[in-house]
This record gives C-alpha cells, structure tokens and sequence, in this order.
C-alpha cells in the first residue's frame, strides 16, 4: 500500500525498522538477497538482520570426472530452507585437479607428485596450489589447523619414514615444507586417511582409529604429538567410529553391532577430565532405526562398514562410505542432537566416471556476495 506525502509524491508504507529485521533474520540466504533489491529501507534492514543472523551450516556435495578435464559439480543443501541448490559457474577452478578429497568437513584437497591443492573457502570458488611434500605420499591425512596445512602418513613403501609428517606455514608466503615428530608408532598399520578419521579445532588436530578407537592429538606449534587416547565408550561395543567438530564440541559418532548386522549408531560428546590423557564421554543422540535404514540404502544387505560424518555449526551430516543410500541430517540444540531427518535428492548418486566428494561450509551473506561476483549461479531445485 502506499501513502501521499505532502508534496503529493507517492512513498511506500513500510514496517517498522527493528521488526523488519528481525523478520529478514529468519529467511534464507539467497531470499536475504532478493530482499536487498526491494528499496532502500530493505537494504538497510538486511544489514541490521545480519547481525540476528549467524552463518548457515550447507551440506555440499560434488560430482567429479575421473578423466582430464577433472571438472567439478556441485550441489548444496540449505537446512534454513530445506531446499537442494544446484551451483554453476563458467568454468571450473579444479579442471586440473585430479582426485579431489574432502577432510575434516570443511577442507577440499587434492595431492599429485607435482603439486598439492587445497581449498577452504564456504564455495570451494578459490584454490591455492604449493609444492607437494618431500615425502612421497598416496592416502596421507590432510588437514589445516590455523595457518598450517599438516599432511600426515599415507607413506609409498619404498620410503624410510612410513609415518612421516610435514607441515607448511600457508601464510609464510614460502613453500618450505617442515619435517615434525613422525605419527605414533601404534598407527603404523594404519597410517591413511581410509583407516583414520581427523578432527580439528582452532588449534589442534586430532586422529582416530576407526577401528580400535586409539587416537592422539597433534599439535602444530609443538610439531608433537600427545599421548595415545581411547576413544571408546566403556558402555558401548563398537566396531567404526569417525570424529567431528559440531561447533566447539568434539563429537564421535560409532556403529554399533557389526558390519553384516550393524545395529546403530550412537553419539557422543568427547570431553577431557581432569587427568588429560582420560577422556569423559556424553551421549548426546541416537540415530533413529528409520534414517539407518535410509542410509543404508537399497542395497542394505551390503555390510555397513563406515560412515562419512561432516559437521559444522550445529548441524551433523552423516552418510555411507560406500556411497549408497540417503545423507542423515540433524541438528544440535541444547547439547543434544534432534530434528533427525534424510535429505530428499540425497541419494542421486554419481554416473560412472564419476567421483562423490562430500564436505560442508558455515556459509555467511558475505560469503554469498562473493560468490555471485565470483560468478557462481544458483537454481533452486524442485
């Protein structure tokens, strides 16, 4: 509706500044943008919700060819909206990098003998490329924990140090890979990212065995390592595990029974004790029997034998390893995860040819300005 002012020019009726923004909080991201456009005080209101609005927590998922051009599709998941977005730009920045990996959620890497590239931006739009580490790797660990980007096992035979690591000072504005204290010797059968789940936070990562629970911390400043951990519930018998950061919580999820007859997956909150070394576990959900199923997938009489677990912000995205079935969503609230759901076109798995990577991102409004200057087109799928 609009009013006459007194100079008999027409103005808009608009709704007062603080519960206009405080409305605008609640949309979605792209919505917030349409909104910008609507006039002057919209604009301005958006701004104002922004500071209501934390960053939205996307599920990412990418399809890559396994052949040069190793082009690199995408496909993003909205909780806010509850919507599946197909993300397009004018070429791809991966169409020289081949096998691309995901690590600890919100990392992008791919490892050749001539170069090592990594993305972490929300759209993974922006990657850096440095000289490959000295030690000759094939499954390392990769993670980046601050400003240092830390490559851990995965070791060719022929090489003296099976559990070498190396890190590189990303911001130093040098390619002088730094040898530190070798991963634990209890890892050395197992010393690849397919045996070993990483987690980090701002600060330290750490290592898991999926298998056995045994776990350590590195920590990039000491370049050391600590010493070995158990991450295994005294209560409960699991046979894979994989970690996880939901915000600051340091969060494990297991499978429970086995891999022919896997009978849940539990999860728990890991908090340190008194005694560093003894770890204190909290249960804080249980995945409903419905969304194992789901994940499973039709093929539910294959043996379950790992999860992909990604998590940032309060949101908590598991699928299955092998790459059948349905993503499991669910959100932290109150300490405890709820709001147990799978996610509608989350089973439309690759072609042949084809690679799955799956990671997330805290995507900010910033963060989406970027990326329409950067190009990227996004369709909301129906």
């Amino acid at each position: 509706m609009e009013d006459k002012n007194k100079n008999g020019e027409e103005e808009e009726c608009s709704i007062d500044g603080d519960i206009l923004a405080s409305i605008l909080s609640n949309l979605p991201l792209l919505d917030l943008d349409s909104a910008c456009h609507v006039s002057k005080s919209w604009n301005r209101a958006v701004f104002f919700s922004l500071r209501r609005l934390k960053s939205t927590p996307w599920l990412f998922v990418f399809k890559q060819r396994s052949l040069s051009p190793y082009t690199l599709a995408a496909t993003a998941y909205d909780p806010k909206s509850e919507k599946w977005i197909e993300l397009r730009t004018g070429s791809s920045p991966v169409e020289h990098v081949s096998a691309a990996r995901s690590s600890h959620s919100t990392l992008l890497y791919a490892l050749s003998p001539a170069k090592l590239s990594f993305s972490i931006d929300a759209f993974h739009l922006s990657w850096r490329h440095v000289a490959p580490p000295r030690v000759w790797r094939i499954d390392p660990v990769v993670a980046v924990v601050g400003r240092c980007l830390i490559v851990a096992g995965g070791v060719c035979e022929f090489e003296d140090d099976r559990l070498a690591v190396e890190l590189l000072d990303v911001e130093s504005g040098e390619e002088a890979w730094e040898r530190c204290e070798s991963m634990p010797q209890y890892l050395s059968g197992s010393a690849s990212s397919t045996w070993l789940s990483v987690a980090v936070s701002a600060e330290t990562m750490y290592v898991t065995e999926k298998a056995s629970g045994v776990a350590c911390c590195f920590d990039p400043e000491t370049k050391s390592w600590t010493e070995l951990l158990d991450f295994s519930p005294g209560d409960c018998r699991l046979y894979s595990r994989v970690i996880g950061f939901v915000g600051n919580r340091l969060v494990m999820a297991g499978i429970t029974g086995d891999e022919d007859n896997p009978t849940g997956i539990e999860l728990w909150e890991v908090a340190s004790t008194e005694s560093p070394m003894k770890l204190k576990f909290e249960s804080i959900g249980s995945m409903p029997t419905a969304c194992l199923e789901k994940l499973r997938g039709i093929d539910s009489d294959w043996p379950l034998s790992s999860i992909v677990f990604n998590a940032v912000g309060d949101m908590v995205y598991m699928s299955n390893a092998a790459e059948t079935g349905e993503i499991v969503a669910a959100e932290m609230e109150g300490g405890k995860l709820c709001k147990w759901r799978t996610l509608r076109y989350a089973d439309a798995r690759g072609h042949a040819g084809e690679r799955l990577i799956v990671a997330c991102s805290n995507v900010s409004f910033s963060d989406l300005k970027r990326a329409f200057r950067d190009d990227l087109r996004f369709s909301v799928m129906v």
